[in-house]
């Protein structure tokens, strides 16, 4: 089955173009040669100036403070490397596992003890350092 040819067109729906003259021209428009529209910015208001805003200033950690939470964070990642080391070497000479966890288990009182004697001399410093940025305000 073959596609049917579309019949002729009837009418004819729009005439010849035509140029037709512009009714209402814009201000500061003018038109070229070929009629097309050239738009100036004359008499238009200027761009507004940008809007500079000065940040407060921010607010930190005093330097004391920074100072300590360096430091324990340094501490605490060379026990952590002292501590895996160690553990390394017990294992490399012929310990197990077990033996260690067997190790720290039997100890645990005495690490228990030493845990709470670094939380008090922890709030010990503290307290101190909170007592030195009072006196200073």
């Amino acid at each position: 089955m073959s596609p049917q040819p579309l019949p002729d067109p009837q009418h004819q729906y729009g005439g010849q173009q035509l140029p037709v003259p512009a009714h209402h021209r814009p201000p500061n428009v003018l038109y070229d040669a070929e009629g097309r529209p050239v738009h100036f910015t004359i008499g238009q208001p200027p761009q507004p100036p940008p809007v500079v805003v000065q940040a407060p200033v921010q607010q930190g950690l005093p330097p004391e403070l920074q100072r300590l939470i360096i430091v324990t964070f340094l501490i605490l990642a060379v026990i952590v490397v002292c501590t895996g080391a160690l553990v390394a070497i017990v294992v490399m000479m012929g310990g197990t596992l077990m033996g260690i966890i067997g190790t720290v288990g039997d100890n645990l009182p005495f690490i228990g003890i030493t845990f709470i004697g670094l939380v008090l001399a922890a709030g010990w410093a503290a307290t101190k350092l909170r007592g030195v940025n009072s006196k200073e305000k």
